[in-house]
């Protein structure tokens, strides 16, 4: 009888001690993912170079690629410029005067993460050919020449795209008609710098090319494709790591919430087969804006594709909407 109270005792102990190493093993595991999860979300990708240097070979298949060849074979007209921002972090930019000095109409190109920012350079070719402007196309911080350890999403680039703003009007004089055009999270910066009481009121249009409606979702999507299961529980432990070492929300970067405050009209153009940014994404932000605005979908295109699937139609509501803005400046008096 004490044999057999003393081998249940056994196995109770044993069945205990499992159960508190496997709970210990899965702690262990989910803390070490959502670290690696958190540095991956927010570290700096890639080191500042130590020079800008062109590529040694370029792909031509796309548009994306030929403008990239227009941009380095017109990199003279190119001059590097450098501000800082609110928080001293050292902002870069590739910025080209219009061939007519005179004019007023300038545009910021804004690229999404992770990426160069030449690849803004097709945007750049097209607008120069839809009208005279200044053209200025910057690095995010934390991408390529610019500083920054993290990047956030938005949050504080679109602080700094206010400073790009005061720079370009500088640049351009008085009466600056200053076109925003960002895609992806470059989309998402010029979106939340639209919502903004502090946006200059020289700003004159939007144009944002699938932007996500809100970083959770767009971190959920992601990390679902990622690891094929819901990471909603690794996603709130990242959240809290960000809170607590960044002071910084990610709940914040929320292009729909506050899409009601923004006055200048917005194009937004979405991908039918985008799988980062799905199009309920830009659907969402469209349904929340107030402005002026217009929603174009590019079928059978992936996440940013729409220019290259589409190039005439791409480029044709681009011209719609100037032409929109211009009317709208000219009945407010500001033309």
């Amino acid at each position: 009888m004490a044999l057999e109270i003393s081998l249940t005792a056994w196995i109770v102990i044993a069945v205990v001690v499992f159960i508190i190493l496997g709970a210990g093993l899965y702690i262990f595991i989910f803390l070490n993912v959502t670290e690696r999860l958190y540095h991956k979300i927010f570290d700096r990708r890639k080191p500042i170079p130590a020079v800008d240097r062109s590529p040694t070979k370029i792909d031509q298949s796309t548009i994306f690629g030929r403008g990239l060849a227009w941009f380095y074979t017109n990199r003279l007209e190119f001059v590097n410029v450098r501000i800082k921002s609110f928080d001293g972090t050292p902002l870069c930019g590739y910025y080209r005067p219009s061939a007519d000095r005179s004019t007023r109409n300038c545009v910021i190109l804004v690229h999404g993460y992770n990426e160069h920012p030449a690849n803004m350079a097709c945007y750049a070719k097209m607008l120069m050919s839809k009208m005279q402007c200044h053209v200025l196309i910057i690095h995010q911080r934390a991408h390529h020449m610019s500083g920054g350890k993290i990047c956030t999403y938005g949050l504080y680039e679109s602080v700094d795209l206010e400073y790009w703003i005061k720079f370009m009007k500088q640049r351009a004089g008085g009466g600056a008609r200053i076109y925003l055009m960002g895609r992806s999270m470059g989309a998402v910066t010029c979106l939340l710098a639209a919502q903004q009481k502090t946006l200059d009121p020289n700003v004159c249009g939007l144009i944002a090319d699938c932007p996500g409606d809100k970083l959770l979702n767009v971190l959920e999507v992601s990390s679902r494709k990622h690891f094929k299961r819901d990471c909603t529980a690794y996603l709130r432990r990242v959240r809290q790591l960000a809170l607590k070492r960044l002071n910084l929300d990610i709940m914040k970067s929320d292009c729909v919430s506050d899409a009601y405050k923004i006055k200048i009209p917005v194009l937004i153009f979405q991908c039918g087969e985008d799988n980062v940014c799905p199009p309920g994404m830009q659907v969402n932000i469209f349904d929340a804006l107030r402005c002026q605005k217009r929603m174009v979908m590019v079928e059978h295109a992936g996440h940013m594709e729409g220019y290259d699937k589409a190039t005439a139609t791409y480029e044709r509501e681009v011209a719609r909407f100037i032409e929109a803005c211009v009317v709208r400046l000219v009945k407010n008096g500001m033309m």
